[in-house]
């Protein structure tokens, strides 16, 4: 005879056997999903090889004409590609890679346009080596070459012959960075200190007013309240008389110093 101890546990076992068993999928469902899986794989291999989705328009937002134009050329190797295996990233380097732009944000709208959206470089300054000119952004990214006389009421940052500057790339020079913390947030700030020109020499600054007054700036730390400071003053300093400077120091902003030196002592 079978103890009843050993039938009460064949009989939890058989009781718990079928349990499990119903958690498992059926074969015909196992079979089902891979059908799916299968007709999911086979639909993107055939959107991606089919002239459906194909790129035929390109939407460009937030350009000019002009700079659309450049994108619409820069973007025309991917027409007819797939807007399903479209390379995002290769479409973003392509459109990077004009100096102007600053950054873009790619969205595919289907079956047939790629939407652009371009946020453009803000020029701050012109570059001045020598007899050549370039017109730089905020980023410190040269944006392009200029022609002499060109976008006047932009400062001129005077560099060394020395000093690498090619369109599209950042300005890695020391001077040109310092330059650009001081003029960044006198572009931002609206109010009305007129700056013809930007000498820097080591980190040391001096800004050129429209009126000739030189502003001394010292370095480029706290550059939105030095600015604040000279703007409530600059109006009050008369321009300079012939043979003499008016300056205005604000490198230590808590105690700001004007005066009046020779030419031939500066």
């Amino acid at each position: 005879m079978v103890p009843l101890k050993s039938r009460r546990r064949s009989r939890r076992r058989s009781k718990r056997q079928p349990a499990v068993g119903k958690l498992l999928p059926a074969g015909r469902t196992i079979a089902l999903l891979f059908c799916a899986l299968a007709a999911a794989v086979g639909l993107y291999l055939i959107a991606l090889e089919s002239s459906l989705f194909a790129v035929e328009r390109v939407d460009v937002k937030g350009a000019p004409p002009a700079l659309d134009r450049e994108v619409q050329a820069a973007l025309q190797p991917f027409r007819s590609q797939s807007l399903v295996g479209l390379d995002r990233a290769a479409v973003e380097r392509a459109v990077l890679a004009i100096p102007s732009v600053h950054s873009v944000r790619i969205d595919r709208d289907f079956p047939n346009t790629l939407r652009v959206f371009v946020v453009r470089e803000r020029p701050v300054a012109v570059i001045r080596r020598g007899p050549e000119a370039w017109l730089v952004a905020s980023s410190g990214k040269v944006v392009r070459r200029l022609p002499l006389g060109r976008a006047l009421k932009l400062p001129r940052i005077w560099v060394a012959r020395a000093v690498s500057v090619v369109d599209g790339q950042q300005v890695t020079d020391e001077e040109v960075q310092v330059a650009l913390r001081a003029l960044v947030p006198l572009s931002r700030m609206g109010h009305g200190i007129g700056v013809t020109s930007v000498l820097a020499a080591g980190r040391q600054l001096t800004l050129i007013t429209h009126s000739g007054i030189e502003l001394r700036f010292g370095d480029a730390t706290n550059a939105p309240l030095k600015l604040a400071v000279a703007a409530e003053i600059l109006p009050t300093l008369a321009p300079p008389s012939s043979g003499t400077v008016v300056y205005l120091d604000v490198s230590v902003p808590e105690r700001p110093v004007s005066g009046q030196t020779l030419k031939s002592q500066v």
